[in-house]
């Protein structure tokens, strides 16, 4: 019986230690113990690098670096954090932000599971080795951002960048509060900035450049002085130009207070006090001296008209009751276009009575305004130069045109019921335009083009001082077939005139000189062509305009070794260039000059020499350039290197004054003889003969020793001589001249002083 009990208490002893194992074999399986062991080894006896601590719980491990931003900063932030879930995976936070592991290039060959304090502990050292990115921390991006709300959203709605501010990061040794992160940012990276947020920043350039255009738009939108109206402003523009205007209306009544006050103290202070029966004396006065106005002055003069109607409207009760002599009309008239503000001023005074602004507006708006031809503009033109009395030397006219920037903008006409600021440059023209365009396969059709200049035409009086603006066309380019219709449209109206059109003048541009070919016959220069309109066998010459003339000399000059150093100037042997005029003037007009009280360079300044986009379209600093002064002080210095530059400028000085005689007593006041009227015949005229003889001898002399430098290339050869716009445009004024005063000096009686200008 003994033995049986052992034996069955052995079984079952065998069984109870079967089913524990079995137990603790499906409990291993499970993990549950396993795992809970695994977290605990974790999480202890690990080296933390310095600022890391130890946060770790039952359920995970977690390890932190607390740091502090600045020294003045007492408040610790974490900025980066590890931490290993139950089932041994891991997850980084970098400044709050959690860190995406797969698209992280730092740390893409990292285990998805940690399972070695081995590998916790590289992969602690590593993320505290890494660097935060830095993101974009420019100033100008984070000024747009904070426009922005501190948010950038894609077109779908979709947040792609924001601004981070959880802790100042580190670039380029410089200390960043703030930094415009990209919403996909790799967050910790190898050096300063991931890929992601480096690409990027082609995208913040561009915005901000949109961003700035904008501001600028809105700040013009929202200036006083903007004309754009109140509906077609966004509401921030609307909102800053009232708060802007309100500001305006607060200072402007501060400033008339001001003057107010002022006005107030000097009257007390200086005035005077008049009384009824002083203004009755004035009126007495004014009386009395009539007849003396009357015994000094001619009826008809302009002093007894004034007075005579000062003293009428001091006799009338009601001044609407004046009837205005026209010369005090067109002398109020004259005033106000010199000056408006200074017109009313002076009515506003009240030492004399003048006009209304509204009566002188009836007075100027006789012929209804508008483009293109018109026959009360004919009428107008007639009856100003009084045609029909004038003899025959007085008729001829020289036609001028040029181009005038003017502003883009529609105007609504309310007589017309059109609106004024389209392109239109002649019927003709117009229907020629809108024919190719028309014509040409294009898929959206082609809105009205706003005009951009307004190329003018101007009648000048070659022997009187007529200067009538004839017509006008708003244009936004011009060519020189468009051109061929408007000038010859304007010949043809003042030949029906009854005016005789000798010349056509204008300036160098492109359009003009292709205008000008147009009426080329064969390979000779182009300066006359035949004038259809003309009732005599007269033809009709082109020259270029000399005041553009000797400005373009004298910037093909500046930029000869200076400037933009486009050209060097050279003849035989010798350069032309600007330097030597520096020169000339540093030595007597410098700084650093020792010449004291008079100067053989009087008129030159630092504005001659130093030229801008203003100063080059200045003819005064031409011509004071480019003239007998400045000749006879590089004379004065005797230099052999600046002979060739002494004779450019002397030759182009006689030339300019030989194209600009105006009167018959300018050149006795200047004491220049090249400005005497042309009085002798033509064909015995010594400047007209120097003008064929030498000026252009001496072009073409240049122009063949540039083409004689072999050595040179073509374009090294061009950059010796003048431009062949220049050129071009020097012989084609020089052309005519014969011509032109052998038909003034058909008149004994009558002195060639023409001007063309």
């Amino acid at each position: 019986m003994a033995r049986k009990f052992r034996l069955g208490r052995s079984r079952k002893n065998a069984e109870r230690k079967s089913q524990q194992h079995k137990k603790s074999t499906c409990f291993v399986k499970k993990g549950r113990p396993t795992k809970k062991i695994g977290i605990q080894q974790l999480s202890t006896g690990i080296y933390l690098p310095p600022l890391w601590s130890n946060q770790s719980s039952m359920q995970f491990v977690h390890f932190c670096k607390i740091e502090h931003g600045s020294s003045n900063q007492t408040a610790a932030t974490v900025t980066k954090s590890v931490t290993i879930n139950e089932d041994l995976s891991w997850s980084v936070n970098v400044h709050g932000h959690k860190l995406i592991a797969g698209k992280c290039n730092a740390l893409c060959c990292v285990k998805d599971k940690i399972t070695t304090k081995a590998a916790l502990s590289r992969l602690v050292h590593q993320i505290d080795s890494l660097s935060v990115c830095s993101g974009n921390p420019d100033s100008h991006f984070l000024e747009l951002a904070d426009a922005r709300k501190g948010i950038f959203h894609s077109p779908s709605k979709n947040m792609v960048a924001f601004i981070d501010s959880f802790f100042p990061v580190m670039f380029e040794d410089e200390m960043y509060s703030r930094t415009l992160r990209c919403n996909e940012c790799e967050l910790l990276v190898t050096n300063n900035r991931c890929d992601t947020c480096k690409q990027y920043r082609c995208t913040l350039r561009a915005l901000h450049s949109q961003w700035l255009r904008q501001q600028k738009k809105t700040a013009n939108h929202a200036s006083i002085s903007s004309h754009t109206n109140f509906r077609y402003l966004k509401t921030p523009e609307r909102q800053q130009r009232i708060r802007r205007l309100r500001n305006e209306i607060v200072n402007k009544r501060k400033e008339v207070e001001r003057l107010k006050s002022y006005v107030n103290v000097a009257t007390e202070q200086h005035g005077i006090y008049i009384e009824e029966a002083l203004e009755k004396d004035i009126k007495q006065i004014m009386e009395e001296k009539s007849n003396e106005i009357r015994k000094t002055y001619q009826a008809d003069s302009f002093q007894c008209i004034f007075w005579n109607q000062q003293l009428e409207l001091l006799k009338l009760k009601d001044k609407r009751q004046i009837r205005w002599h026209p010369m005090i009309i067109r002398w109020c008239l004259s005033l106000k276009l010199l000056s408006s503000a200074s017109y009313h001023a002076l009515r506003s005074s009240n030492l004399v009575i003048l006009p209304s602004e509204r009566t002188l507006r009836d007075y100027t708006n006789i012929v209804k305004a508008k483009t293109g031809f018109s026959t009360g503009i004919d009428a107008q033109l007639c009856h100003e130069a009084n045609i029909d009395s004038i003899p025959d030397h007085e008729k001829y006219v020289c036609l001028v045109f040029d181009e005038v920037k003017i502003k883009e903008d529609l105007v609504f006409d309310k007589h017309s019921l059109e609106l004024v600021g389209f392109v239109q440059i002649g019927d003709i023209n117009t229907h020629l335009s809108k024919f190719e365009s028309c014509s040409m396969p294009q898929k959206t059709p082609v809105a009205p083009q706003l005009a951009t200049h307004m190329l003018s035409f101007m009648v000048s009086g070659i022997m009187t001082d007529l200067q009538f603006l004839y017509v006008s066309f708003p244009c936004s380019t011009i060519s020189g077939d468009q051109l061929y219709s408007m000038v010859w449209g304007c010949i043809r109206r003042l030949e029906t005139c009854g005016f005789k059109v000798l010349a056509v003048t204008c300036d160098g541009a492109s359009s003009n000189r292709t205008f000008m070919k147009l009426h080329q016959s064969g390979d000779n220069l182009t300066y006359k062509t035949i004038n259809p309109y003309a009732n005599e066998d007269r033809p009709l010459f082109f020259i270029s305009d000399p005041s553009h003339l000797i400005k373009t000399v004298r910037n093909c000059w500046a930029n000869s070794y200076g400037h933009s150093y486009t050209r060097k100037l050279k003849i035989n042997g010798q350069d032309i260039s600007w330097q030597h005029l520096v020169d000339l003037y540093k030595a007597h007009r410098g700084p650093d000059c020792a010449t004291l009280g008079l100067s053989i360079l009087p008129k030159l300044k630092w504005e001659h020499i130093e030229l801008n986009s203003y100063s080059k379209t200045r003819v005064d600093l031409a011509a004071q350039v480019l003239s007998t002064t400045v000749a006879e002080a590089f004379a004065y210095e005797n230099s052999p290197h600046t002979k060739e530059t002494e004779r450019f400028v002397r030759i182009f000085d006689k030339f300019f004054d030989l194209m600009n005689t105006r009167n018959t007593k300018e050149f006795v006041l200047k004491r220049k003889p090249n400005l005497a009227p042309y009085i002798n015949n033509p064909e015995t005229e010594e400047r007209l003969k120097w003008l064929q003889d030498v000026f252009l001898p001496y072009l073409d002399e240049w122009e063949a020793y540039a083409h004689a430098q072999e050595h040179l290339s073509s374009a090294e050869q061009i950059k010796l001589c003048l431009s062949q716009e220049t050129l071009q445009g020097l012989r084609i004024t020089v052309g005519p001249s014969h011509y032109v005063f052998r038909v003034l000096q058909q008149y004994n009686h009558v002195e060639g002083t023409a001007d063309f200008e």
